[in-house]
């Protein structure tokens, strides 16, 4: 379960590229930033974001059960 947080860090940087592919490259060959993400209909920022904060606080959760077990186990070894 500690390798979890891989699913939506990869998530995250598929929509992330396509954000910067699909909106950035454009506007900075002169498209319009405003039509070319309302073109698209995908929220890129706000996905990453939401799949930025989902593999964050994947990883904490296992980081704290990971120290609670060595803590739960050092107790009974002393």
């Amino acid at each position: 379960m500690l390798t979890g947080w891989l699913i939506p860090t990869g998530l995250t940087l598929v929509y992330f590229g396509r954000w910067i592919t699909e909106n950035v490259i454009p506007t900075l060959k002169g498209g319009n930033f405003d039509q070319l993400y309302d073109l698209h209909q995908v929220r890129y920022l706000d996905t990453t974001l939401a799949c930025t904060i989902i593999a964050l606080v994947w990883v904490t959760a296992m980081v704290f059960r990971c120290a609670r077990k060595q803590i739960a186990f050092a107790g009974r070894r002393a």
